[in-house]
């Protein structure tokens, strides 16, 4: 799933991979959707590999904000979430601003948030 698109007063971002299963990959965030990454493609819009044991099955929500053109994320797993390097806080919604770079379980899936 490639897809982005610009829009004029909409805030439209994206996750764009930078390494792991999803390296290149652009993915669009429309206004206030929620995207779920992990391991479990019941509950998860971007599915990391089965073979990635640092990855939970449902690992981190990613929000876009319309209302500030930010993110936030939230961490859902045992292995952590790092945005910019920084461990999140389990279970806690947190304000991302966008070009953030977000690593999932270790640096073998990483994300930018565009």
């Amino acid at each position: 799933m490639k897809i982005f698109k610009k829009s004029g007063d909409t805030f439209v971002g994206s996750i764009m991979g930078l390494s792991g299963t999803y390296a290149d990959a652009i993915f669009r965030i429309d206004p206030d959707e929620n995207i779920t990454i992990g391991r479990d493609p019941k509950t998860s819009q971007i599915v990391v590999d089965e073979g990635c044991e640092l990855v939970s099955r449902t690992h981190c929500t990613v929000r876009g904000n319309a209302r500030t053109g930010q993110y936030s994320v939230i961490d859902h797993s045992k292995n952590g979430t790092f945005v910019n390097g920084e461990r999140l806080p389990c279970g806690v919604m947190v304000s991302v601003p966008r070009g953030s770079v977000l690593y999932i379980g270790d640096r073998q899936n990483s994300f930018r948030l565009n």
